[in-house]
């Protein structure tokens, strides 16, 4: 059997006497179950995230500037639909596997463990196959209402779906193992990296590049990074769970998986793909084209959030199993301080030099600094309180009254975006995801504190009460 990561030992000979702040930090780490190798997790998990933001930038911008504004927004017009799509075909079993597969791994449940991967893996290819369809078949029936464009990437698009979505999966799985380069190198990494070497190759032979042809390359790097994923994959699970006969909890997994894909669901009509749909919709290509543009470079603010909560996630679920409130209290202070102390000056720098970076996009992307300036902007509270209050819910069981709270303020963004859009363009659109996202961000944390008794601030409070944990 491995040894249980994420776990101190009950019992260990006793450490040497440490003072000063060393005694702090062991103190520290003690109370809130922090182990080497939860250390070298957020080491590996901020490094990769790193690694795969730089990689994915560069990659955009040769795209951007073999597309220029125009196809680029065809491009990014048809990648916010496939990831729509996406988001319907894993029907958010990519968020479950990281809850029940850390949870039954550390209870030793091996039977749960295969059962649950097998189950998600079977429902995943099935539904995404089928969305996938669907969706081709109903675009290229409605191919001449569309924009010049885009008829050209459908049928990659399609293709793409189920990759993406199988690729979530998989390196959800690996989260939950807590195997944190492995989950995240065929995904951040490895796949921008090909895209960006079939971009290079193609531009290399004089071929103008198409969105369609950039869509297909996509697809070609992602189906690459999903072989690599689960190579990885078979290397990380206990032989023991591999080995065992499997055991299913059909009714608990449907359960949680309908609450998040209710949440997610409302999350992306609250995130900037969705925006993208709105711009090149009401607007053109090339505004949606401006639009992704700011987007991408604005979610530079949450990547070093997101790889905190990457390494933090897994243990959420297994404090809270174990009844460990104090522990989890301290665990989501010292993730927001994380947080904020990744994602603050990236924004400052976004602010300063935003121009200078939207140039190497392009001479016509600098009109997307206003979008830059309200997005980033918008990112701070998303990204330092925002992100654990959300997964904090759904980690403990409270799913559903997490997704009432994010379908009301989607329909509000939604809402708003419909209104803003045509008065102010592609700002106005910004600014409704701004706005709806602080509406969300107090609702979830105002709920963790009163029902979970989990403070989501960055300093140490009293533990509130919980009510109906």
């Amino acid at each position: 059997m491995r040894p249980l990561e994420g776990q101190s030992a009950d019992v260990a000979a006793a450490p040497a006497p440490q003072v000063g702040p060393l005694a702090s930090l062991a103190a520290l780490r003690a109370r809130i179950g922090v182990t080497p190798a939860m250390i070298r997790g957020a080491g590996w998990s901020i490094g990769g995230t790193a690694s795969g933001a730089v990689a994915s930038f560069v990659v955009q911008v040769i795209l951007a500037r073999a597309l220029e504004a125009t196809r680029y927004g065809v491009y990014s017009y048809l990648l916010a639909w496939v990831n729509v799509a996406v988001l319907v075909g894993k029907l958010e079993f990519d968020t479950a596997a990281i809850r029940f597969i850390a949870t039954y791994d550390g209870q030793r449940q091996d039977g749960l463990l295969r059962g649950f991967w097998q189950y998600g893996w079977r429902v995943v290819t099935r539904t995404a196959i089928g969305v996938a369809l669907l969706a081709g078949g109903a675009a290229w029936l409605l191919r001449h209402h569309l924009h010049p464009g885009i008829e050209g990437g459908i049928w990659a698009a399609s293709a793409l779906v189920p990759l993406s979505a199988l690729l979530l999966f998989s390196g959800s799985t690996l989260q939950g193992f807590r195997q944190v380069p492995q989950a995240q190198l065929p995904q951040v990494l490895l796949r921008p990296v090909l895209f960006g070497v079939g971009i290079v190759l193609v531009g290399a032979a004089g071929v103008q590049l198409e969105a369609g042809s950039a869509v297909a390359l996509n697809a070609g790097a992602t189906a690459v990074a999903l072989g690599a994923s689960l190579f990885l994959l078979r290397r990380a699970a206990p032989a023991s769970a591999i080995a065992a006969p499997p055991e299913f909890e059909r009714t608990k997994w449907k359960g949680a998986v309908r609450s998040f894909l209710v949440i997610s669901a409302a999350q992306l009509v609250l995130s900037q793909q969705a925006d993208i749909l709105v711009v090149g919709t009401l607007l053109s290509p090339r505004d949606a084209g401006l639009y992704s543009a700011a987007s991408q470079l604005s979610g530079l603010t949450m990547l070093g959030a997101q790889a905190v909560i990457f390494v933090v996630l897994p243990m959420v679920s297994d404090l809270h199993a174990r009844g460990r409130r104090a522990e989890l209290q301290a665990l989501v202070v010292r993730t927001v301080q994380g947080c904020a102390a990744m994602s603050i000056p990236v924004v400052v720098l976004l602010l300063a030099g935003g121009r200078v970076v939207l140039n190497a996009y392009g001479a016509a992307f600098r009109d997307a600094y206003p979008i830059l300036a309200v997005l980033a902007t918008g990112q701070v509270v998303g990204a330092t309180m925002g992100i654990i209050s959300g997964f904090l819910l759904t980690m403990t069981g409270h799913e559903r009254a997490a997704s009432r709270m994010v379908v009301g303020t989607a329909l509000f963004n939604l809402a708003l975006t419909f209104v803003l859009t045509p008065a102010f363009g592609a700002v106005g659109a910004a600014a409704a995801t701004v706005a709806a996202g602080f509406t969300r961000v107090g609702l979830l944390s105002w709920y963790a504190r009163r029902y979970v008794g989990v403070a989501v601030r960055p300093f140490i409070t009293k533990q509130p009460a919980a009510e109906g944990a």
